[in-house]
């Protein structure tokens, strides 16, 4: 037990809860795998919480609105999933009921193979909103790949229930009763799983749970997979192991390839479909890099030209890409976001602003889908829808930073364009006392002023 679990521990006896929250965290970064420890620190946030007024009224609101904004935009570490548990962890320490921060911090967990950390992070989530689908597909997804599959059929069933159009939800409640029978699931919980491994399979599985480190130790694994992967060659999971296990061994085109052939085998598996979109969308990302690199180097005219075809064929993928989810998943709407903004970057803005009408109903993409979508009215000369959805997203926004700035910046232009001087000085001014070198506004409030 370190020093610091021991003094967390004697600080929730004096009720210092703050003081505990912070210990219980230092003890956490050195062990994100203690489970009594993170329930501990969440009843130490939230005894801090209830000492502190509880978290009514506007200001708490208004909070609580930002963390959820904040939480929203994290983005899993896949290489170090245990930085963005931190990550998580210090949104949590300013209000422990933040549910997008528990579920990013539960995604993290899994990737970080804490499967029971993540566990009781999603069930966390849906103790404070037992109708969280995204909660519930991901509780579901971490059930499944730790075998317990009941579990994991109760959570897509909910899921299923909560919306019916939802393909992954259809799958799963009609694949794991098959999976729970097939594989003597029933019989298992029943007697007592240790009772039906020998030693030999314990050995086995305590190599499948250690934790991968090194290229070496993936490239191992998925030698062992592969084997498993002959039994079945259509197992959409083994295949999805396989594919994260040459991710880790720095081998991306095995990785798609092991998808692809997975695909072919089954054309619905739509885990597969996804890990194989983000792999090829990286491959763009690496490219595009690579040549902006050469172009720094040499600013020849056929790298640029290169650099804006690869642009351009990265945004046709991403419309395919993220459609294709979008149909095998219409109730998510995580998907509609990447499918709008890459449809507004192709110019298809009649294709676009549906999309994004969508996205606003997934408060991570709720903030940039209004902001394209008032882009969208702009480059349609509808300014009075425009300025609807640039107000309704700078009113998520709380600080005069990023993308704050750019959506009043052109709430100003639109104001100024109708001739409404004092209405488009009040909006850059509020961007010139954040940031007075803000592209124009100091020059556009010289010449407004002149008028």
């Amino acid at each position: 037990m370190s020093k610091q679990l021991d003094k967390a521990r004697a600080a929730v006896k004096k009720k210092n809860f703050e003081y505990a929250a912070e210990l219980y965290n230092l003890h956490l970064k050195a062990n994100p795998g203690d489970l009594e420890a993170r329930k501990e620190l969440r009843a130490s946030e939230r005894a801090n919480k209830k000492l502190n007024g509880g978290g009514g009224g506007f200001m708490a609101k208004a909070k609580a609105k930002k963390l959820e904004l904040q939480a929203g935009a994290i983005r899993i570490n896949k290489k170090d999933p245990e930085k963005t548990m931190i990550q998580c962890e210090d949104l949590l320490k300013q209000d422990p009921d933040t549910v997008p921060a528990l579920l990013r911090l539960g995604e993290a967990a899994s990737y970080a193979n804490l499967n029971d950390v993540a566990i009781q992070a999603f069930e966390d989530a849906l103790g404070i909103d037992r109708d969280c689908q995204e909660a519930l597909r991901l509780l579901g997804r971490v059930h499944e790949a730790t075998d317990n599959l009941e579990k994991s059929l109760k959570c897509f069933q909910r899921l299923h229930k909560l919306a019916p159009k939802d393909k992954e939800a259809e799958e799963k409640v009609k694949k794991i009763p098959a999976m729970i029978t097939s594989r003597g699931y029933e019989e298992g919980s029943k007697k007592g799983f240790q009772g039906l491994i020998d030693k030999d399979e314990a050995k086995k599985l305590e190599k499948k749970t250690k934790r991968i480190r090194t290229p070496e130790e993936a490239l191992e694994r998925v030698q062992e997979l592969l084997v498993e992967l002959e039994e079945d060659p259509s197992n959409p999971k083994v295949r999805r192991k396989i594919a994260d296990m040459y991710l880790k061994a720095e081998q991306p085109e095995q990785a798609i390839k092991v998808c692809e052939d997975g695909i072919r085998l089954k054309e619905d598996a739509y885990d597969l479909w996804e890990v194989r979109g983000d792999l090829k969308l990286k491959q763009f990302d690496a490219g595009m890099k690579k040549l902006m690199a050469a172009y720094r180097k040499n600013p020849d005219q056929r790298i640029k030209a290169k650099i804006a075809q690869t642009k351009q064929q990265k945004l046709q993928f991403e419309v395919e890409e993220f459609r294709r989810r979008a149909d095998l998943q219409p109730t998510e709407m995580a998907h509609r976001y990447p499918l709008g903004r890459a449809l507004y970057d192709l110019g298809m803005i009649d294709e676009a602003i549906p999309e994004l009408q969508k996205a606003k109903g997934e408060p991570r993409a709720k903030v940039d889908a209004g902001y394209y979508l008032g882009q969208c009215y702009i480059k349609k000369k509808i300014l009075k829808l425009a300025l609807k959805e640039l107000e309704a997203a700078r009113e998520d926004l709380f600080e005069m930073e990023g993308m704050k700035k750019d959506i009043t910046y052109l709430i100003g232009r639109i104001y100024e364009g109708a001739g409404k001087k004092d209405k488009a000085m009040q909006a850059y001014e509020q961007i010139a006392e954040a940031d007075f070198n803000f592209k124009d506004v100091t020059t556009r409030l010289e010449k407004l002023s002149e008028l």
